[in-house]
């Protein structure tokens, strides 16, 4: 299912955009769903970072051996 979305740019932006999208042979909903795709995988990413980093912070930073990582990954025999 898609739903629409109306984006108001102002004229700077508008140009630019044409500018791009005419120049790479997409259209803008192409390039602006791409953007914004973009950005919120690039926000989950974060997000996921964050939470790894508080866990590592609060077991106390803690690492592991490589060889202790495939222990607990059960991959020590591949």
């Amino acid at each position: 299912m898609t739903q629409a979305t109306s984006v108001r740019f102002d004229d700077r932006i508008n140009d630019l955009l044409n500018v791009y999208t005419e120049s790479h042979s997409i259209s803008k909903s192409e390039f602006i769903q791409a953007a914004v795709q973009e950005k919120l995988e690039d926000w989950l990413d974060i997000e996921k970072a964050d939470l790894a980093f508080k866990a590592w912070l609060d077991d106390d930073k803690r690492t592991l051996s490589w060889d202790d990582t495939l222990k607990e990954l059960n991959l020590e025999n591949e």
